[in-house]
């Protein structure tokens, strides 16, 4: 009927069990290649920078820093001097 599998049902019964609750435990995710913190010092001072510059500096791909810039809603834009 809710397409729920027997071992979800038992997980959070076992869960209810164990703490009282079924809310869901904060991911504590560490990052492997690149700080956040880092990238948004790094844009504040060189804000005219690149992202295949930032790459460089950080020693990760161009993707990497659009990925990592994305979630951070940062946004560059390059001022073409027309």
């Amino acid at each position: 009927m809710f397409d729920v599998s027997k071992r979800a049902i038992f997980a959070w019964k076992k869960k209810l069990r164990e703490t009282g609750n079924l809310e869901r435990v904060p991911l504590n995710r560490k990052y492997r290649k690149l700080d956040p913190e880092k990238l948004v010092k790094y844009v504040e001072e060189h804000s005219d920078a690149y992202q295949r510059e930032m790459a460089s500096e950080f020693k990760v791909s161009t993707s990497c820093i659009g990925k990592v810039l994305r979630k951070l809603k940062i946004t560059v834009k390059k001022d073409q001097g027309i």
